[in-house]
């Protein structure tokens, strides 16, 4: 199983979701530190190559991995996340 770290930009962000939107993107997020070994993760591309992104409805959260460390480094609606 691996950790899972927040970032100050993400839990920053994650402070200015609404309630009920910020308890899904936890849940995913956890969820993701359950099933790591079992998923394909999406490789962001450009700029963004060393992240992956997780969809939580019409919101995303990037992050990084390293070794047994998942790095939570942001989290915003799909339209701002990728700027």
């Amino acid at each position: 199983m691996v950790s899972v770290r927040w970032s100050t930009t993400a839990l920053a962000n994650l402070d200015k979701l609404d309630s009920v939107i910020a308890e899904r993107v936890v849940e995913k997020v956890t969820w993701l530190k359950e099933n790591f070994e079992h998923l394909q993760h999406e490789k962001l591309h450009r700029e963004l190559r060393n992240l992956y992104k997780l969809r939580v409805g019409n919101y995303r959260t990037t992050y990084t991995v390293s070794n047994d460390l998942v790095s939570i480094e942001g989290v915003g609606h799909r339209r701002d996340i990728y700027k």
